[in-house]
């Protein structure tokens, strides 16, 4: 049974983004909301978005002042973040939701080559072409695999399996003392947002006529505060970045 059964308005001719679905596809997954035949089809799913918005504002407020470019970049990074996966659930369609990875891109992408920069794989007046570099080289492999019929999700979780190991490499060879509170707290909120996720797209908790309530939402919330938490052990390196 497709996770796309039981959704009748995603092809319905008279609901809004069906011209959209049919001309690029479909997303290669159905979260368990509701799809409505309205121009936001996921309300909550769209609207737990905020949570990145928020984020960003308050990061945004938090390095304005600083020097660092690197710094500076976390507010905008989780404001795309943010605002293409707003769109994506407002719609969902293939289209988003590659939009709606480019904008993961960004967030990922930057922990993993500051991560590279760390280790002294990549000089740090680099970091920000290879990083556009990533950003929308990985977004075009997203439609090469999805196409393909492979699970994109795969790609993300293999850029967080880069991380652990680019960032156990990068503290064994520090010759400073490093603290890992602060990345272990948001390892800790994004393990805990993926259970929920997952727990949805299983359907193994699900009520898709639940507009208030919805696992998927409660992950984009707790990888928001993921989001920030990781900032502050980022922010004790900012003399290494651009």
């Amino acid at each position: 049974m497709s996770n796309f059964d039981g959704y009748p308005n995603l092809l319905k001719p008279e609901c809004p983004w069906v011209p959209l679905r049919e001309w690029g596809g479909l997303p290669n997954v159905k979260w368990c909301e509701e799809t409505l035949c309205e121009w936001v089809a996921e309300p909550t799913n769209t609207w737990s978005n905020v949570a990145f918005l928020v984020a960003a504002a308050v990061l945004w407020w938090v390095t304005r002042k600083d020097t660092s470019r690197t710094i500076r970049f976390w507010a905008p990074a989780t404001f795309w973040v943010g605002i293409t996966s707003l769109v994506y659930h407002a719609s969902v369609t293939f289209v988003t939701q590659v939009f709606d990875f480019w904008g993961m891109y960004f967030f990922f992408g930057l922990v993993l080559i500051l991560n590279l920069v760390r280790m002294g794989s990549i000089a740090k007046e680099r970091m920000f072409p290879v990083l556009w570099a990533v950003i929308f080289g990985l977004t075009a492999l997203t439609v090469v695999v999805a196409k393909a019929g492979l699970p994109v999700q795969g790609i993300i979780a293999l850029m967080l399996l880069g991380i652990l190991i680019t960032e156990f490499i990068a503290t064994k060879r520090s010759t400073t003392p490093l603290t890992h509170r602060y990345l272990f707290g948001s390892l800790t909120l994004i393990f805990i947002a993926g259970a929920f996720s997952a727990s949805d797209a299983s359907r193994k908790w699900c009520d898709p006529t639940n507009h208030i309530f919805q696992g998927h939402a409660i992950w984009h919330v707790i990888c928001a505060a993921s989001i920030s938490v990781a900032f502050l052990h980022y922010r004790q390196f900012r003399a290494a970045f651009p």
